[in-house]
Formats: C-alpha cells, structure tokens, sequence
C-alpha cells in the first residue's frame, strides 16, 4: 500500500515538473508586419494634388444656417458639417424639444434654427430639410 501511495505521488510530480514551463513568457508580437512589406508612398503626386485643391477650396464660402447632418450625431448632440465644402465640424446640443420638418437624417442638408444662451452658447432649437 505504501508502494502505490508513492507511486502515485512521483506521477504527480513528474507531471507537474514536466509542464511547468507553461507559465513562461512568450514572444507574441500580435498583428505586426515586416516593414519590407509596405512600399514607401510617393508624396509628389498628392502635394500637386493638394495644391489644386486648396486653392479651389479658399473660393468656396460656406453658409452659414446650411450644414449636412454629420455621422457622430446622438440623442443628446448634433453633429453639423459645413455645407458645401465639408471643411469644418461643429457639434451643438438639442433642445429639449427640437422641430424637425423633413428628413434630417446622416448626410442630408439642413437649415438649422438656433437659440443663444445668455451665458453665450447656441443650442439646436429646429431642423429643417433643404431639397
């Protein structure tokens, strides 16, 4: 009976020292890639583009009731992109009761209505849709 008690005791333990390597670090560099893998972008074209299109762009004059409806509006906030060039992005809070005629869904034009605060700040008091 002491021969099995010990027999099973030096099992466990040859067990127990034969993984205990499993608790060692391990290189795990994730989702890199070799550098080699990417070519370098050439940047002459798009500095010639992007000349073009600033100098198209400073004859643009945005309105400045008209905005397009912007992806990060929520329930609280409204998301208003410059509208027609797109170049600047305000963010204004709702009214508690806001009128909304038309559709003034992600990417739509609309008019806004605004209402100044005394302290100075606007809030979005009406939403309307330009077609």
């Amino acid at each position: 009976m002491k021969k099995i008690f010990i027999f099973v005791i030096l099992c466990i333990a040859a067990m127990t020292v034969s993984t205990s390597c499993k608790m060692a670090s391990s290189d795990n560099p994730g989702d890199t890639v070799a550098a080699s893998v990417f070519e370098p972008v050439d940047t002459s074209s798009h500095v010639a583009k992007s000349k073009n299109n600033t100098a198209n762009i400073k004859n643009i004059k945005d309105s400045t009731d008209i905005f397009f409806v912007g992806e990060g509006s929520t329930k609280q906030n409204l998301q208003l992109v410059s509208y027609p060039s797109k170049r600047d992005t305000t963010t204004y809070y709702k009214a508690k009761h806001l009128k909304v005629t038309g559709n003034a869904d992600f990417g739509h034009v609309v008019r806004i209505g605004f209402y100044h605060l005394p302290s100075g700040d606007s809030i979005v008091t009406s939403v309307t849709e330009v077609k």
